[in-house]
């Protein structure tokens, strides 16, 4: 089974690390370098990781409807005589 919020951590980490490694070239270093990686990275990440955003969105969503079927579906038989 593939794991969508693997993916998306995976990818979201590898746009950060980009970004950080991007403005490292160009000798930004420390804790403005993380800051504006950070910034950087999470507006891209808004813009490129859309479609992995919305297929972990949609897992998370397939398994809260899971969840709440197997709860009733226990409710159901717990209330049997």
């Amino acid at each position: 089974m593939r794991k969508p919020w693997l993916l998306y951590t995976a990818l979201r980490l590898l746009v950060f690390i980009g970004t950080a490694g991007f403005f490292a070239i160009f000798g930004l270093n420390g804790f403005p370098l993380l800051l504006i990686a950070l910034l950087v990275s999470s507006v891209v990440s808004l813009l490129v990781l859309r479609p992995q955003r919305q297929a972990l969105v949609a897992a998370q969503a397939a398994r809260a409807e899971r969840k709440a079927a197997e709860r009733e579906s226990l409710r159901a038989r717990l209330d049997e005589p």
